[in-house]
């Protein structure tokens, strides 16, 4: 199963938000949609399709249309959580790869 960290949906709504402000609401709502179905989809039929992070091999990175999307098995409930979207051209946060939120 796979699940979306708070923080991971924040960073969504973020990225929504952005490109609705600079584009269009449809197309930012579009965008989201795509990036979300195309996530499930690939880490649900493939859990070990992303890299691991050399900085901590405890988390995969998943890039699609130039977002970096990281996740982490918990070893408690095998599920998959996505912890960490990072927006095109953001720089990269390395205190957002913690496995606090997956406990």
């Amino acid at each position: 199963m796979l699940k979306w960290t708070p923080k991971s949906e924040i960073d969504l709504d973020q990225i929504r938000e952005h490109i609705a402000i600079q584009f269009d609401v449809d197309l930012a709502i579009e965008i989201i949609n795509n990036l979300i179905d195309h996530v499930e989809t690939l880490l649900s039929s493939n859990p070990l399709a992303g890299h691991i992070v050399e900085s901590n091999p405890l988390f995969s990175k998943l890039v699609f249309d130039g977002n970096s999307i990281y996740y982490c098995e918990n070893p408690k409930d095998k599920h998959l959580y996505i912890v960490y979207v990072r927006a095109r051209g953001t720089d990269f946060q390395d205190d957002r790869l913690n496995t606090q939120e997956v406990a």
